[in-house]
Parts: structure tokens; sequence; C-alpha cells
């Protein structure tokens, strides 16, 4: 089950992945809000959610990082991908809930609240929880 993806694809705002996951980390500058839109884009182009986007069950107050881990199977060059409409579906559903977070107008991203120290430790966390993930699909962390 592991081994079927060909390529793998770890969409983050997190900036502990520099430099930790290096051919498949595509680190996106904003909010957990610009992680799940991104992932989605990969969804719509074949690839597939390995991770629950809402893992940890941190509301969108509560967690300003986030990590997506997607695959994609092997597909013959003259073969168009598919799109996975479970992976939609969650990775929509995960949109429409951290959307409806905030109040209209609201900014999502104003964590400026925090120190330094708190917003490494919600780094830390998130790190630690998609590791699990990483790990079992080979993804190896770089400790260096």
């Amino acid at each position: 089950m592991f081994d079927e993806y060909k390529e793998y694809k770890v969409v983050s705002n997190n900036p502990l992945l520099e430099g930790k996951v290096s051919s498949c980390l595509e680190l996106v500058s904003g909010g957990a809000l610009s992680v799940f839109e991104k992932a989605r884009d990969y969804i719509h182009l074949g690839w597939t959610l390995l991770n629950h986007p809402l893992y940890g069950n941190f509301t969108p107050k509560q967690q300003p990082y986030r990590t997506i881990l997607l695959g994609r199977k092997a597909v013959e060059d003259h073969k168009f991908h598919q799109v996975d409409l479970d992976s939609l579906q969650l990775i929509e559903g995960s949109i429409q809930r951290f959307s409806s977070g905030f109040p209209e107008g609201a900014n999502p991203l104003s964590f400026k609240h925090f120190s330094q120290e708190i917003l490494d430790d919600f780094a830390t966390v998130d790190l630690y929880l998609v590791s699990v993930n990483l790990e079992r699909y080979g993804i190896k962390l770089n400790t260096a």
C-alpha cells in the first residue's frame, strides 16, 4: 500500500521543514489555508492526499502551520491523470472548515501576538505530527 506511489510532495508553510525534507518539499508563504489551497491544486493534477489535512484536530485559531503530504502514482505518458475524488472532497471540506473559523474580513494569518518562541513551538508540533506520515512513506527527515 505505501509503495504504490512513484513520487511524493510535501506542501507546507512550516519553516522547520526547510532543509529537513529536500527534494519533495514545496514551502508555501501564508497561512494554513494557503497550504490547503496549494494541495488542492495538486489534487486537481492527479495527486492524492496521504495525510488528513486537519491532523491534530487544531482549529484555525490554534495552529498557524500545516503540512500536507501528497503522492502520485506512476502514470503512462499517453494517459490523463485522474482526480482522486476522496482527496478532493477531504481538502475542500478542510478549506471550508478552516475558512469558517474566522469571521468575515478577519485575517487568518494574524498570529503576530505570539512570541517567536511560541511560534517555534507550533512549528515543532506540526513537524512532530506529520513526521509519522513522512516516515510511513519512506521520506526521511534530515537531522543535520
